[in-house]
């Protein structure tokens, strides 16, 4: 099955498709008007009415951060019409924007069009305001208004569809007829890619941004019922050449000898990858200070493009119908990153130092930046590719494409480097596909080698390259809450490197302090900080917060090294988490309760006593079963104030839980314990086993 495995190869839209490596996300709609992220079509387009919206500025940032294509979310689960549809009033028709004569749909594929960006659609085939939803006659509303997104704005380059299919306002759940949606896209515009319910582009699992890191494109096919599952991505063979979406696509082994050694058929169904730039998928003003960092950017770059996925990142406009200068901010940054660290293929005048002929005099075409030429090795078994480049070069970064119109065969392979006669190990890989990048540490030398261990026939290697990163700074710690003082060290990974920093808010740079010693932090501070190297590139912008506690805490039950939230000390901080767990905020405990005792130094009059908890059942954090909230004068009799038990909900939940005990009298010490969920619900993938606790400051006042 291996041999032929190594012959399935991309139709021409799917091979179109992957070298975009990266696309964007524009979600736009009601929500970003009520401040939520899944509408319940009951909202008024009176609510719809953005006073600077600038389809232009959306497509050029998306543009000059190296996006080819945009995606506009035409109509959100909410059944909010950006485009004046015929076949609904809940549509921008309705709105006050332009008077209702505007078209939002309209006027970001004409800006696609004179940037040069390829334009794409994503329509919810979930709705719930469509009074037809759940019945045979959606199926035809729903191709009616497809046929309007189709044939009204021009080329259509990718047409994307979730799964998602809850209840409709009649309390209904509607059977997709996808055949029917999928033929009319393949009549009225055969070069768009359908993705990811669909038969051209999958959906690698996960919206965090990181794929897998063994990424095969080349996967089998069962037949299944189209109905199992709603959000996988497997094709099955349907009538017209199209696929119906069937089976789990979303395991970590979709593709290798043993997942595809007793499959009858196998198809080419690359991965996308999909994150936000921002915790949610609609713009919120509370998360204006979330925004993924450029650090965050280029790691999930590193995780998606390299590792054979498309990205797709989502920029959301703001309710003013522009998007946010923190998300440019960042995007800029990030691009700057991308620009400095591939403009200089190290090894592009590299020779190799034997071989046959045959791979000798295809050498160039590994350094000619075109994935459509190969290196043509000689054989299938382990294949030793020595190159010389010329003289000693720096560099932490290793590029490998594979010429994907001949297949995909790479299936193990490894990095060596000659230091001091010895031929020591830089990194090692697995899958490589349309594209793989590795980072490892910088290494300075002349000599390289690629061994090709193991391989689905003859490997075609289209590209090969060899880059330096530009520096990074690290903070340690990295964040902190305290009570008197916090030294922090500053480092950086390059020797040339020389690292300034400011205390005051401000960008810095040469004109402020130069790094010799510990940064001694005595109040409440945002450290920024910057590597400058001796020819002007410079690191990331990097900062840290240091917040100063007001009391002592002592905690029971340790949490996780992942999400400590600044140390104990974190609860008490006066920095509350947000609705995002991973902010670095929340104290997270898994399998045990949060026990927390505040020690407030002296005795007190105390008024109230607050907490907050995160709830996030996707990521199996669950609300406390029972909060209790006790005051105690001398750490040994407590006095409860506050018991709240709550109900463990029935269905996936996003909120942030504030309990507050009201109470009067004195106290020293303030006892909270969040008892945590024993077992995850059986609606819930992890069933039986234990819940998360996410805690959040505890204000005393």
């Amino acid at each position: 099955m291996t041999r032929i495995a190594a012959g399935v190869t991309p139709s021409a839209r799917q091979l179109s498709w992957q070298e975009m490596e990266l696309t964007t996300f524009l979600h736009f709609s009601m929500n970003t008007f009520y401040d939520q992220e899944w509408g319940h079509g009951t909202e008024s387009p009176a609510r719809f009415n953005p006073s600077k919206l600038d389809a232009e500025q959306w497509v050029r940032v998306c543009r000059e951060a190296g996006s080819k294509c945009v995606i506009i979310t035409c109509k959100h689960h909410d059944g909010f019409c950006l485009w004046p549809s015929r076949y609904t009033d809940h549509s921008v028709a309705a709105s006050p924007w332009k008077n209702g004569k505007g078209d939002v749909v309209k006027e970001v594929s004409q800006a696609c069009r004179h940037q040069g960006v390829k334009f794409g659609i994503y329509l919810s085939p979930w709705d719930r305001h469509e009074k037809t939803y759940g019945t045979e006659q959606y199926n035809q509303h729903f191709r009616d208004q497809l046929t309007e997104l189709l044939t009204n704005y021009g080329d259509i380059s990718e047409v994307w569809f979730d799964g998602a299919c809850g209840e409709g306002p009649n309390g209904k759940k509607q059977v997709y007829d996808w055949e029917s949606y999928y033929s009319l896209i393949r009549k009225m515009q055969p070069n768009a890619v359908i993705a990811v319910m669909g038969p051209d582009v999958r959906w690698v699992g996960t919206e965090s941004g990181y794929g897998r890191e063994t990424e095969w494109s080349v996967v089998p096919y069962t037949l299944a019922n189209q109905d199992a599952i709603a959000a996988g991505s497997q094709q099955q063979a349907a009538r017209d050449g199209c696929f119906v979406p069937a089976g789990d696509m979303t395991g970590q082994d979709l593709g290798s000898r043993e997942a595809i050694q007793e499959a009858k058929n196998l198809i080419w169904y690359p991965s996308e990858v999909d994150v936000s730039i921002r915790p949610g998928w609609f713009w919120h003003g509370s998360e204006n200070s979330r925004v993924k960092s450029p650090g965050k950017l280029l790691d999930i770059y590193f995780s998606s493009v390299g590792r054979n996925s498309l990205l797709l990142i989502n920029i959301p406009p703001d309710s003013s119908g522009l998007i946010s200068e923190n998300d440019i901010n960042s995007l800029q940054e990030w691009r700057l990153a991308l620009n400095s660290i591939f403009r200089n293929n190290l090894a592009a005048h590299a020779k190799a130092t034997s071989g046959t002929s045959r791979e000798l005099s295809s050498i160039p075409n590994l350094f000619d930046g075109n994935d459509s030429s190969s290196w043509q090795a000689a054989a299938s078994n382990e294949l030793r590719l020595e190159l010389d480049l010329g003289e000693n070069s720096t560099f932490d970064v290793l590029l490998l494409q594979e010429n994907i119109r001949q297949g995909q065969r790479i299936e193990k392979f490894r990095l060596q480097a000659l230091v001091h006669d010895q031929w020591i190990p830089l990194t090692e890989g697995t899958s490589v596909g349309y594209k793989r990048l590795l980072r490892f540490a910088p290494v300075t030398c002349s000599m390289v080698r690629l061994i090709i261990e193991q391989s689905r026939g003859v490997p075609a290697l289209s590209e090969f390259g060899l880059y330096l990163q530009p520096p990074v700074v690290t903070a340690s710690p990295s964040t902190a809450a305290f009570t008197d003082s916090v030294k922090v060290s500053l480092a950086s990974n390059s020797a040339e490197a020389s690292v300034y920093y400011t205390t005051d808010g401000s960008v810095p740079g040469l004109q402020s302090r130069k790094y010799t010693e510990a940064v001694e932090i005595r109040e409440s501070t945002r450290l920024k900080f910057v590597a400058l190297l001796p020819g002007g590139e410079r690191s990331f912008y990097g900062e840290s917060s240091y917040n100063k506690a007001k009391y002592g805490v002592i905690l029971k039950n340790a949490p996780s090294k992942e999400f400590e939230g600044g140390g104990p000390l974190g609860l008490v901080d006066g920095v509350e988490g947000s609705l995002d767990f991973g902010d670095g905020k929340w104290t997270g405990i898994n399998g045990k309760d949060l026990d927390a005792t505040v020690d407030l130094g002296k005795l007190t009059e105390i008024h109230s006593v607050t907490l907050a908890f995160n709830e996030t059942t996707a990521s199996w954090i669950f609300r406390p079963t029972e909060v209790i909230i006790e005051l105690s004068e001398d750490g040994k009799t407590y006095i409860p104030v506050k018991d709240t038990r709550f109900t463990t909900p029935s269905h996936e939940n996003a909120e942030r839980l504030v309990i507050t005990a009201v109470t009067r009298g004195k106290a020293r010490f303030v006892h909270v314990i969040g008892k945590h969920l024993d077992a995850l619900p059986d609606w819930h993938a992890g069933k039986g086993l234990p819940a998360w606790v996410f805690a959040d400051e505890i204000r005393v006042e």
